[in-house]
């Protein structure tokens, strides 16, 4: 009777990430950049890129707040130092969901690879600032987006939902948004825990710190297009400044990398099925499918193929592992192996063939192992990688 096999998912908890409890939930008042006539304002409705940057870095200061080369002109108040954040893999990517989660309505891609030199972006460093009293903090609320690409800071918060409004909150003061009192708007310089805080289609008062004094606001030219003096609607102008939602239409592509086609092992034994992902938005978490002679015995949402197969039953396998991202693009790639009964001898690695000899190569000596019976392949022992933290 053949046996089952179990499949391991490795997940590593969180190692010295920073507390929410911790670190301060508030931003400070934010000045207003100096109006340039020199500077066009935003073209309504042009596509923006997000880079949140978790590696931190040095900072450059004499060049602004130039995201490409780390300048900032806040770069005293951290010593001239960002620290990386210090959260896991899991972590950082479901900061990354939920930012994307909160621009799901606007044209604004959220990446963590720093674009190239030539393509416009706004970078939020996101880590450890040192001691600071502070959530996050932007150089100026840049009204009408005029100078275009800057930097901000935010506090490497643990929680994904903490952490993407104050990521949020920080990239929109550089793209010309206020803060104001309401509670459940991003805006709003107190991030409240346990609530999901969005960019809300409603007009509210506009307020100059965190006291939420209301003032009449500096950027009206695009505040009183939606609302009246004193007030701001975070949803309209996000729309106004960037458009709707631009769709994913590129397909993932993957690469199995382990173990190696047409394979033979022996029992018992534990084989790592490993896979390269590549994707415009990765990384990202993407549905992973594994088939066997076109049967699904394995399914779950990842950050990539990296799972371990334990003593898997003996017979030939055909498995075919399909993954699709959050926009359900789709791509695959599949392997063949063979297990063989415990105490069999690996067959002996092929010779290179001698260019000169046209004897065909290739046949196998003796019975080929029947293939392993789907339900065997069923009997999984899963332990599930959280997806968000």
């Amino acid at each position: 009777m053949l046996g089952s096999f179990a499949l391991f998912i490795a997940w590593a908890p969180a190692a010295g990430a920073p507390s929410d409890l911790a670190l301060p939930l508030e931003t400070p008042a934010i000045p207003t950049a100096e109006l340039r006539a020199d500077l066009p304002p935003r073209a309504a409705g042009t596509p923006e890129t997000l880079f949140i940057n978790f590696d931190g870095g040095v900072l450059q200061t004499g060049c602004g707040n130039d995201p490409r080369y780390d300048c900032s002109t806040l770069a005293n108040l951290f010593n001239g130092y960002v620290g990386p954040y210090d959260g896991n893999e899991t972590q950082r990517i479901s900061i990354l969901q939920a930012t994307r989660k909160d621009l799901k309505d606007f044209g604004v891609r959220v990446v963590v690879d720093r674009p190239p030199e030539d393509v416009p972006y706004t970078m939020v460093m996101y880590g450890d600032l040192g001691p600071q009293s502070f959530a996050g903090v932007a150089p100026y609320i840049d009204c009408e987006d005029r100078r275009g690409s800057d930097t901000s800071f935010t506090q490497g918060f643990g929680s994904s939902n903490t952490g993407s409004t104050v990521i949020l909150q920080e990239a929109a003061h550089t793209w010309g948004l206020e803060h104001v009192d309401a509670e459940l708007d991003i805006l709003n310089p107190f991030k409240s825990a346990g609530l999901n805080q969005s960019f809300r289609d409603e007009c509210f008062r506009i307020v100059s710190d965190t006291d939420l004094t209301p003032t009449p606001g500096s950027c009206n030219q695009v505040h009183t297009q939606f609302c009246e003096t004193g007030h701001q609607n975070s949803w309209q102008e996000m729309n106004l400044l960037f458009g709707p939602a631009i769709p994913d239409t590129t397909a993932p592509t993957l690469e199995i990398t382990s173990p190696e086609d047409e394979s033979t092992f022996v029992l018992p034994t534990t084989i790592a099925l490993l896979g390269e992902v590549q994707d415009d938005l990765h990384p990202q978490f993407y549905r992973v499918e594994v088939y066997d002679h076109d049967q699904l015995i394995y399914t779950e949402d990842r950050i990539g193929l990296d799972l371990l197969l334990i003593n898997p039953p003996e017979g030939d396998y055909d498995l075919r592992v399909v993954i699709a991202d959050e926009a359900g693009n789709t791509g695959e790639d599949r392997v063949r192996f063979t297990i063989l009964p415990e105490g069999s001898e690996l067959p002996p690695e092929p010779e290179e063939e001698d260019p000169g000899d046209p004897t065909e190569s290739g046949c196998r000596i003796g019975g080929e192992p029947e293939p392993a019976p789907a339900w065997a392949m069923l009997a999984l022992l899963v332990l599930v990688r959280a997806r968000r933290a």
